[in-house]
């Protein structure tokens, strides 16, 4: 038996949905990595193996399997929601289960900690206090909640299966910074550039960059594209393909099925590529329209939040046995 997530109200706004959208350009090479950048380090959401394998096979990165969210999903009744699954696997071996192959777009709580390296670097204090201020903005703003899985339990014995966990840790790149869409399955990781370091992310305008890189990084992961993939953005946006460098024409591709749209086209999205993002010679890879460019965005969009309200319920906060670990606080936070 399983026990079944409800809509008490829904708050009606002008929405356009599409699950089937067309997918008139050519993609050129392989889709690969996907990412955002301008005077501060770039977030490269990657695609995970079995994503790359979904999309040449369907045009999609989840299949249907795996589109379940708080709105059209069952949660099985013997899975606490801090899992952050909805369903045991039942057809994988238990040598395949314990990596984690219950990839779904959607949690039912996002699974944070930091990343174990060792002999690694300590996150510094204004990285950790970055990482709580974009969870409780995400969190008083949206109805996706956090579960702090620091310190507990990775692999589910009578289950066979690795538990899924969003690990932050630095990258080795000074520039670069990546994560995942969605819930891949196991262990996923967001990882923070060394340039975060400097004393100008520590407070100020280039802290507010900083807390902007991890709300990118936790929408991403939370099962949001980015707003230029939009099927129907070349009525808003203009493409400047030369300008864009080896290896990131990915990051400008369209979605090619089972994307869902919110409106109009959100030059204010948090996942919108700013108008010189990943350009090789300075001049803008993406501009609007009208001629406008689009500068990089520092909040949630009211669009944003619809969007994961759509696909989100705040019902996690009722149980008691996960309501003390709702935010991540004192762990991150803590020096060791």
């Amino acid at each position: 038996m399983k026990r079944k997530v409800f809509l008490g109200l829904i708050v009606i706004i002008a929405i356009f949905s599409s699950y089937s959208c067309s997918n008139d350009e050519t993609v050129e090479g392989t889709v690969e990595d996907i990412s955002i950048s301008q005077s501060s380090p770039e977030f490269v959401a990657k695609l995970s193996e079995q994503q790359k394998i979904n999309i040449q096979k369907t045009g999609e990165a989840f299949l249907q399997n795996q589109q379940r969210h708080a709105f059209n999903a069952t949660i099985d009744k013997d899975i606490p929601t801090r899992y952050g699954i909805y369903s045991f696997p039942q057809t994988e071996t238990r040598a395949v289960g314990i990596w984690g192959s219950y990839p779904a777009q959607y949690w039912t709580m996002i699974r944070l900690r930091k990343a174990k390296v060792v002999g690694g670097e300590v996150l510094a204090s204004h990285i950790r206090r970055a990482i709580n201020e974009a969870v409780s903005e995400m969190e008083h703003n949206t109805n996706v909640r956090f579960y702090n899985s620091e310190g507990e339990t990775e692999v589910l014995a009578r289950y066979g299966i690795k538990l899924p966990n969003v690990s932050i840790g630095y990258d080795l790149s000074k520039y670069e910074g990546t994560g995942s869409f969605g819930l891949v399955g196991g262990e996923q990781f967001i990882s923070i550039p060394q340039t975060f370091n400097d004393d100008k992310y520590k407070s100020g305008a280039g802290y507010k960059q900083l807390v902007a890189f991890l709300l990118h990084a936790f929408c991403n992961a939370a099962g949001m594209f980015n707003e230029q993939q939009r099927p129907d953005r070349d009525k808003y946006v203009t493409i400047y393909r030369d300008n864009i460098k080896d290896g990131y024409q990915a990051y400008f591709e369209k979605c090619g099925r089972n994307y869902i749209m919110n409106g109009s086209f959100d030059k204010n999205s948090i996942t919108i590529a700013s108008s010189k993002a990943y350009s090789k010679n300075g001049n803008p890879t993406i501009k609007l329209i009208s001629g406008g460019e689009i500068l990089k965005n520092l909040t949630l969009s009211d669009l944003d939040k619809y969007f994961l309200n759509q696909h989100y319920l705040p019902y996690i906060g009722l149980e008691k046995t996960t309501i003390q670990n709702l935010i991540v606080s004192s762990i991150l936070m803590a020096e060791n």
